[in-house]
């Protein structure tokens, strides 16, 4: 799932108000949105970046990613991950104080899974109705969403802070075009100094504002940002492994492999011919798409969510 970095825009169509997909995690750089996302792991394991804190998710566990909470997925094996998007602007339409409220979903942390298979439950119903698409279903669709933003508020709701909000809008404003100035310049050398000037500030403030929000440096985020790109290459494209490392604006090959081999513990090359035996011996469906800046590979197996389901029910 290649997901867009900074300051992510989806389209979602109004009458089916959400953004949902089974795929396969492999590197998902920092960002943020106006959603609310959960991610229920089916298979295998991936590690969450949020904020300052790091999660590692295993099969069944559940977690919500607050709208403009700062984001990012790595996985180092092989997954299956249902993702779930809902706008705000949805649910504002029946809780109109949700902008100013945040919710604590992270279902590993506790030992009663009652609650959290309510959520796993209605997230896997919402899969099976788009897939099958019935008389009705975007109405289904719609009632099981509200029934998920009930339950969230009713069992996962935490104090709200307007005053936090209003901070960490301009805290997003910043970081915003700090994203789009990297998103249009990673493949050029960027300097912190540069985004400094632009900004008003000097590199130090910079750098420990950067730090303190992203809870990287902007260094890391850059090579991060540089790397999602190098795995769509190393995937969709024959290019070679120096071409790709150009293209996406690392300064040479060896600093491409050293910042590729920390993140996925392989080299590019080894990591290219495992991606694409895996890929030609897959026995699901892959379903390419398209949504705004997003590209991705769906992996379709009815058979998994229904074996899930029957497990929660």
């Amino acid at each position: 799932m290649l997901m867009d970095y900074q300051y992510e825009t989806v389209t979602i169509n109004e009458g089916i108000p959400m953004f949902l997909l089974m795929t396969n995690v492999r590197f998902v750089p920092l960002h943020w949105h106006d959603r609310i996302e959960i991610l229920f792991v089916l298979k295998g394991k991936i590690k969450v970046l949020s904020g300052k804190e790091e999660y590692v998710l295993k099969e069944n566990d559940l977690l919500l990613i607050n709208h403009n909470e700062v984001h990012g997925v790595e996985a180092g094996e092989n997954n299956k991950v249902l993702v779930l998007q809902i706008p705000i602007w949805f649910i504002k339409k029946v809780h109109k104080n949700i902008e100013n409220e945040t919710f604590r979903c992270q279902s590993n942390l506790h030992k009663s899974q009652e609650n959290f298979n309510i959520i796993r439950t209605l997230i896997i119903q919402l899969k099976l109705t788009l897939l099958k698409k019935d008389i009705g279903y975007d109405i289904k669709i719609n009632s099981l969403l509200l029934d998920i933003i009930y339950n969230l508020i009713t069992h996962f709701r935490i104090e709200n802070n307007k005053q936090a909000k209003q901070n960490n809008e301009k805290v997003m404003e910043r970081l915003t075009r700090i994203g789009n100035y990297a998103n249009e310049h990673f493949m050029h050398p960027i300097t912190l100094g540069e985004i400094a000037e632009m900004e008003g500030l000097s590199v130090p403030y910079l750098s420990k504002f950067f730090k303190q929000y992203m809870g990287q440096s902007f260094n890391k985020y850059l090579n991060d940002l540089r790397l999602e790109h190098a795995v769509r290459y190393l995937i969709e494209t024959d290019w070679t492994i120096t071409q790709i490392a150009m293209e996406c604006g690392f300064g040479s090959l060896n600093s491409f492999h050293k910042v590729f081999r920390k993140t996925f513990h392989t080299t590019p090359y080894q990591y290219r011919k495992k991606q694409l035996a895996e890929m030609s011996s897959a026995s699901t469906h892959l379903i390419r798409k398209r949504n705004g800046r997003y590209e991705y590979e769906e992996e379709i197996n009815l058979k998994e969510l229904e074996k899930h389901m029957s497990f929660l029910q």
